[in-house]
């Protein structure tokens, strides 16, 4: 158990930030989680409150930066301290062929993807380094290392979203604050059904319901276990760089007790 440290978990309502949301108050943490769907908010609320009355469902729209920097500031002033942030909150609307799907549909994913985690990145990495600590744990995912294809605007956000935290890492490296990039595996979600039994779904991702039925989907607990790992700093050495929750964690600590080349689990063309 932890005391009084702080989590805020975007996207909270439903799916992966869901179950981090609820680990990390049975882990102790206080908990804030935001979301846009205000029944989904109380719901968890009410989940939430069986650990503890401390912890916070909260409306905001990861689209809206002056929306997110009062959030982040409204949480510091709360609780005088924000230990974790989880970039969790994401879109995947668009699918089927890149100049087929509805452009707003498209941009959409772009922006909550990757522009959502670049609003909550410049509302708390400032209070980060203010207070002298913190972790911020980026979600990435499929299309990250590899094409996916009929998905190009949530592959290509995410592979931003690598990127991204490789290079905020690099410019904090001088700091106390730690920046992960976090692939959570194949979740049973809202995202997936909606992927695997929607008409459009059906009709261009054919093989994910193929991935469930191999059993490659991981089950409610890992993704947040691994965020945990990064939050608890049994993952420091993997600071900027791609880690997946197929790996072995005692395997990744025993690595990372080895000379790490700096290209290990980065982005890289091979040359």
């Amino acid at each position: 158990m932890v005391d009084n440290q702080v989590i805020v978990v975007t996207g909270a309502t439903r799916g992966i930030g869901r179950n981090t949301a609820l680990y990390f108050a049975e882990k102790g943490y206080q908990v804030v989680g935001t979301g846009r769907d205000s029944e989904k908010l109380k719901e968890v609320q009410k989940e939430l409150e069986d650990y503890s009355t401390e912890h916070t469902m909260v409306r905001m729209d990861i689209t809206n930066p002056a929306e997110v920097k009062q959030v982040a500031e409204d949480v510091f002033k709360k609780y005088g301290r924000i230990d974790v942030w989880v970039n969790n909150a994401g879109a995947f609307m668009a699918i089927g062929p890149t100049w087929e799907v509805k452009q707003e549909d498209w941009v959409n994913d772009v922006t909550t993807n990757l522009i959502g985690t670049f609003h909550c990145t410049q509302a708390i990495i400032p209070i980060m380094l203010k207070q002298g600590f913190g972790s911020m744990i980026n979600i990435v995912g499929g299309g990250t290392i590899g094409a996916f294809k009929y998905g190009s605007g949530y592959g290509t956000s995410k592979t931003a979203i690598a990127r991204f935290t490789e290079n905020l890492s690099e410019e904090l490296k001088e700091t106390p604050i730690q920046v992960f990039a976090l692939d959570p595996g194949l979740n049973d979600t809202d995202m997936t059904r909606y992927q695997r039994y929607t008409e459009v779904g059906q009709s261009y991702l054919i093989d994910i319901e193929s991935l469930f039925e191999q059993n490659i989907d991981v089950p409610p607990h890992q993704a947040p276990q691994f965020v945990y790992y990064m939050a608890a700093g049994e993952l420091n050495d993997y600071v900027g760089r791609i880690v997946s929750v197929y790996e072995d964690i005692e395997t990744l600590k025993n690595l990372s007790k080895e000379d790490i080349d700096a290209d290990f689990y980065k982005l890289r063309l091979k040359k």
